[in-house]
């Protein structure tokens, strides 16, 4: 059976319709996907946003993902209007700005969100990721844990670009075009990240010296 990642956003956005109707705000896209990056082991982030939820609203949407094709590759956000718009703002920015509208509009989100929560954005992914490197290092030393950090700045690195020129770019292949220095080194490791988990010891203890140092700056700049 072949996957066509249209063809399931549309079988989904039918089914949602079909049982939530008018109490339906937003339907989008996230991730990867979005961001034209998937591969297959890709997730399919999907964001609904509801008038409000409840239980029910919970138990109806895990049932319609079960009986989807491909149902394990089926991830994301759902939400009520009223949680949403209450939302952390620094979260609030990285959730507008990457989540792609297939039904209905957030742009009423962008006005809640200001300069200072996108450096808040920063500050926090930063203090989580130097945190996180000093302590799988210490305790889990996992390369693939390694990996999955290194993911993580890519995040940091586009909220760091929008706090610099006011400009978001999804992919990384187009931020890695307006980078320089370290923040585009630590990006081409996100990028090719994979080797990370082929690396001997003494060359892992030099991309956590890398990412912590990279990390702790933002930290103390921001």
């Amino acid at each position: 059976m072949s996957f066509f990642i249209d063809d399931w956003i549309d079988e989904l956005v039918i089914k949602i319709k079909n049982e939530y109707g008018d109490r339906i705000i937003f339907i989008g896209l996230q991730g990867s996907y979005k961001r034209k990056e998937a591969s297959d082991s890709s997730d399919i982030d999907i964001v609904v946003i509801l008038n409000e939820l409840t239980m029910k609203d919970l138990k109806k949407y895990r049932a319609i993902i079960s009986q989807m094709p491909y149902k394990e590759k089926a991830c994301g956000f759902i939400s009520g209007q009223s949680e949403i718009s209450s939302w952390e703002k620094s979260d609030l920015f990285q959730f507008y700005y990457d989540t792609q509208p297939i039904y209905g509009s957030i742009d009423y989100l962008l006005s809640l969100i200001t300069k200072e929560d996108v450096k808040r954005a920063i500050k926090i992914g930063a203090c989580n990721l130097y945190h996180a490197c000093c302590h799988n290092f210490i305790y889990g030393d996992s390369y693939e844990m390694l990996s999955v950090l290194y993911k993580s700045a890519f995040f940091i690195l586009q909220a760091k670009y929008f706090d610099e020129t006011n400009q978001y770019i999804s992919s990384k292949t187009d931020l890695k075009k307006h980078l320089n220095g370290i923040d585009q080194e630590i990006l081409n490791i996100c990028m090719d990240r994979k080797k990370l988990t082929a690396m001997d010891e003494l060359d892992l203890v030099l991309y956590y010296d890398k990412i912590i140092s990279w990390s702790s700056n933002l930290v103390q700049t921001y």
